[in-house]
């Protein structure tokens, strides 16, 4: 979540229910020299707790005294990616590429569990290459297992699947069985019903939840409620939605300036534009924020957009009761619901 879950994004969060959450993950080299930026990726509050902050790296000593940094700067707990899919990462010998090197990883991990009080754990991916081919990835987990790691974290892709396809719940499962601490599911969680499937499916401890909350920031109590079998919390309403958007360009201006403000909401609009008919205009509109307000135009227009959609469901909904279910085309089972893949949510954001 590169990018994403910056301090005013994890505070839309925490607000509607995000547990645990984590930083944007920072390279060990950066921390090590104190890069600005590097450092400001690690901001936080007092209102941000639990937090857990993310290295990448390859080198035992140089991630152990890293994470003592992170421990230093206020970290609840310490996360190793063992799965970013980005060719600067991977070729740089981390993320991803260490799902070639169980042993080194076992390294990495017992290093920085003897520099540190707090817990270390990993997140991973299930392979380098295809699943069918790889299965080193349970080696590297049964390797950080060893090495005293607090939990595994399973995103149930291969690096060279990057973000396509579907997560892969048999993969996490063989995690499940092949160590003793508690591991999550992850990938593909976009509701309440994702989550359970998930657990049902693995037998996973719980559920990470990370791109399927970007633009719907009440997926975290949906997924928690599931979980506990209490009814869902009702789904955000256009205003629901057109209020976070406001809020979260309000904390982006308070915590950035007006200049940043204006080029980082940009994606938050279009995270927030899915499903709408006007997609496609308000994501031009948001392209073209230079200043609060276009934005405010921009929200607008939003709330507009909003507005007809829904008019345009109720509308709908009125069509079939009056025609009779019978005489309306079936709805397409989504992939998940089909048994084609599973979706996975967690109660933090990472």
């Amino acid at each position: 979540m590169c990018g994403c879950t910056d301090l005013p994004y994890r505070r839309i969060a925490r607000d509607r229910g995000c547990g645990l959450a984590f930083t944007q993950m920072v390279k060990d080299d950066a921390l090590l020299v104190a890069n600005r930026r590097t450092l400001q990726f690690l901001d936080t509050a007092a209102w941000d707790r639990p937090l857990g902050m993310q290295l990448a790296g390859r080198d035992p000593a140089r991630l152990a005294e890293a994470a003592r940094r992170l421990e230093a700067l206020g970290a609840d707990v310490v996360d190793v990616n063992l799965g970013c899919p980005v060719r600067k990462i991977v070729n740089d010998g981390c993320g991803a590429a260490l799902l070639r090197e169980p042993a080194q990883v076992g390294r990495i991990v017992a290093a920085m569990v003897a520099a540190v009080k707090i817990p270390v754990t990993v997140k991973m991916r299930t392979g380098f290459a295809s699943i069918e081919d790889d299965q080193l990835f349970l080696e590297v987990a049964r390797q950080a297992a060893g090495a005293g790691v607090a939990a595994i974290t399973v995103h149930g892709r291969s690096r060279e699947q990057l973000y396509r396809g579907f997560s892969n719940q048999e993969a996490i499962a063989a995690v499940v069985a092949a160590v003793r601490c508690p591991v999550f599911g992850n990938g593909d969680i976009r509701a309440g019903a994702d989550a359970v499937r998930m657990i049902a499916a693995t037998g996973c401890h719980g559920v990470m939840v990370a791109r399927g909350a970007l633009g719907n920031p009440w997926l975290y109590r949906e997924v928690e409620a599931a979980i506990a079998g209490r009814p869902l919390p009702p789904r955000p309403t256009v205003e629901d939605r057109a209020a976070a958007l406001a809020e979260h360009f309000a904390r982006a201006r308070e915590y950035y300036g007006d200049y940043l403000a204006c080029i980082l909401i940009r994606k938050v609009v279009h995270w927030y534009s899915g499903g709408l008919p006007a997609a496609a205009a308000l994501r031009a509109r948001a392209n073209g924020i230079t200043a609060p307000e276009l934005f405010a135009a921009c929200l607008e227009f939003f709330r507009e957009a909003g507005h007809r959609a829904a008019h345009a469901d109720a509308d709908a909904g009125e069509l079939a009761g009056a025609l009779g279910d019978a005489r309306l085309p079936s709805p397409q089972p989504s992939p998940a619901a089909a048994g084609e893949g599973d979706a996975a949510r967690p109660v933090g954001a990472n």
